[in-house]
């Protein structure tokens, strides 16, 4: 029992260490009095989504429902005054359920390791940058790791105290894809309340009435991505994008110690099936409903 209190309290001196050194750096994350907090650095989520009818090109119909346990964990390095560094590791399990189709149920792992630098550049401009690389694995009969690279490159320009700017590049490389996209994205204080991001992909309206409850309504990416064997024809490769809208409710319950729920809608589904003979990209697929809950931990600074 001393030994657990000791390396918890070693832990924790840590983090707060770890906090002091930002808020004595030349850091600069927040000058506007916006009660919004720091984005989480750490979190433990649990998301369940109602079954969504797809129709395939063929004429084909079926349903499939989402359950979803994701965690992630980061840990930042100060070096000096002006740079720093991050790593840490995310994990996800995503159970599908299929009904009224020859898709069987199947389960998808995810494991991602994400690493970045953050500089303060002068009291205006920031610049970051991170790589992600993921691995995917169903757990079907022949199925196999698939691999996905994320990546960036950004900047962020302070305007003025309540007003920044980010500008950027964006990409997602996987074994049977490529994307890249420029990224543009603003963040508006309109007072200690109110916030209008427009930081994407997370647009939204948030409202922190206190430094310990905030309200969030916007949408969301949500998706995964994985390969595996069908009928030994060779990898079949599915992709599965969404994104969600509805509101989200965090409180603080101790210190950076956050809990949350959320709830909404889930649109503008695409799910595509490919392998050497098959591809099927544009199905046809109705919205459903969606209920998440949260832990996390938000680093005591403002952004």
């Amino acid at each position: 029992m001393t030994t657990n209190l000791a390396t918890a309290g070693e832990r924790a001196g840590f983090i707060q260490n770890t906090i002091n050194g930002f808020q004595q750096s030349e850091f600069e994350f927040q000058r506007s009095i916006s009660n919004e907090p720091f984005p989480p650095m750490s979190f433990l989520s649990a998301s369940s989504y109602s079954e969504v009818e797809f129709e395939r090109p063929n004429g084909g119909k079926g349903q499939y429902g989402l359950d979803r346990v994701s965690a992630m964990g980061a840990v930042p390095f100060l070096l000096g005054k002006r740079d720093a560094v991050f790593a840490g590791a995310y994990l996800s399990l995503s159970d599908f359920n299929f009904s009224g189709a020859v898709e069987e149920d199947f389960k998808v792992r995810s494991v991602g390791i994400p690493v970045g630098w953050i500089r303060q550049q002068n009291p205006d401009w920031q610049y970051a940058a991170f790589v992600m690389p993921m691995g995917h694995e169903a757990n079907l009969p022949g199925s196999d790791w698939s691999w996905q690279y994320m990546g960036g490159a950004f900047a962020r320009y302070v305007q003025t105290d309540s007003l920044w700017w980010a500008f950027g590049l964006y990409a997602d490389i996987q074994s049977n894809d490529e994307f890249y996209i420029p990224y543009l994205g603003a963040s508006w204080s309109i007072n200690e309340r109110w916030t209008l991001s427009a930081v994407m992909p997370w647009p939204a309206i948030v409202y922190a009435p206190s430094r310990d409850l905030v309200f969030r309504l916007g949408a969301a990416p949500s998706g995964a991505s994985w390969s595996l064997e069908s009928g030994g024809s060779g990898d079949t490769y599915v992709n599965l994008d969404s994104w969600d809208f509805g509101i989200a409710a965090q409180y603080r319950i101790y210190s950076n110690i956050w809990i949350g729920a959320r709830a909404g809608i889930g649109g503008l589904r695409g799910l595509r099936l490919a392998d050497d003979s098959v591809e099927e990209p544009d199905l046809d697929l109705d919205s459903n409903a969606f209920f998440g809950v949260e832990l996390n931990f938000r680093p005591g600074v403002q952004f």
